[in-house]
């Protein structure tokens, strides 16, 4: 749905640069007084044309493009991801999970037999485990297990919604604007705080571009770098920022 998107932008450039030169040929070769004067109008008339047909086309495109991520994040409802697990070449994903679950987070009803699928996601690298993406056979266990999260806090795994690529790419842009401790995700949609201290749920780019945001606001150094650097898809488990550090200054002590 991207690349549809993207082609009818380029064409759109496409079209209005060459008709721009077109028309300024045009113009050029037909004198005012002649017969053949009223082209110059019927150009400009099939131009404006052409790019409302394009605009349209466009319009629908993005209508698809979101319906489709709508429906795409329904059929994920019930996958979570989980960040930091330790990775090992001979392991019981089934078994691992099960452990990280009963083990930090307060859901006694949980039981190994809940779970549906579990897979590492993308290619294994020495410097950081692959996230684990675990799918449960009911939502309401997988909702429990959501928002038990911060049970994981300073265990060094983490959980994420498991987002589409819009969608995150959606969410990271929220969080380079806003900055992370504004921005998080609920059900696959993506929740803002903006300026006004108002919640936003967002879904689309242009939905993210109409909060409005202070002039003067920046998001911390911190905050830009850990969007920047996020590459794991659907990251939505963020911890409130720390509290920024003083720097001391030692007294001077004045020589009398």
């Amino acid at each position: 749905m991207e690349s549809i998107k993207h082609s009818i932008e380029d064409l759109t450039e496409h079209f209005n640069t060459r008709m721009a030169e077109f028309q300024k040929s045009l113009q050029g070769s037909i004198p005012a007084t002649s017969p053949n004067s009223n082209i110059a109008a019927q150009f400009n008339t099939f131009r404006v044309f052409v790019l409302s047909a394009l605009e349209g086309l466009q319009m629908q495109v993005e209508i698809l493009s979101k319906q489709y991520n709508q429906l795409e994040m329904r059929s994920r409802r019930k996958m979570l991801l989980f960040h930091g697990v330790p990775e090992d070449k001979k392991e019981n994903l089934p078994v691992i999970v099960s452990g990280v679950i009963s083990g930090h987070l307060k859901v006694p009803e949980f039981t190994i037999k809940k779970l549906s699928r579990c897979q590492r996601l993308g290619h294994s690298s020495r410097d950081k485990p692959r996230p684990i993406l675990v799918k449960f056979r009911d939502v309401v266990l997988r909702n429990k297990i959501w928002y038990s999260k911060t049970s994981l806090k300073s265990t060094g795994v983490t959980l994420s919604e498991f987002l589409t690529k819009e969608r995150h790419d959606l969410f990271m842009s929220a969080r380079q604007k806003f900055g992370i401790s504004k921005c998080w995700t609920k059900d696959g949609v993506v929740i803002v705080t903006g300026s006004d201290g108002k919640r936003h749920r967002i879904v689309t780019t242009a939905e993210l571009n109409s909060i409005n945001c202070k002039p003067n606001y920046m998001p911390s150094a911190t905050n830009l770098a850990a969007a920047a650097g996020t590459s794991t898809v659907g990251v939505d488990s963020i911890s409130k920022s720390s509290n920024s550090t003083q720097v001391m200054r030692s007294k001077r002590t004045v020589k009398k």
